[in-house]
C-alpha cells in the first residue's frame, strides 16, 4: 500500500477561508511570542507550524 506524501503547500491549499484565517491568527501569537519579526521567519516557527499542521 502506498500512502501519498503531502507537503505544506498541499495542505495549506487545502483549507478553507476560516481555516487559513486561523491559521494565520495562530501564527500571529506564535510570532509574538517568540519575539521574531515578520521577516524574521527562523526554524523555530517552522518547527510550530508543522505542530499544527500534520
Amino acid at each position: 500500500m502506498s500512502t501519498a506524501k503531502r507537503t505544506e503547500q498541499d495542505v495549506l491549499q487545502s483549507l478553507d477561508e476560516k481555516e487559513r484565517t486561523l491559521l494565520k491568527r495562530v501564527l500571529e501569537i506564535e510570532r509574538a511570542r517568540l519575539h521574531i519579526s515578520a521577516a524574521d521567519l527562523t526554524d523555530d516557527l517552522l518547527a510550530e507550524v508543522k505542530k499544527v499542521l500534520p
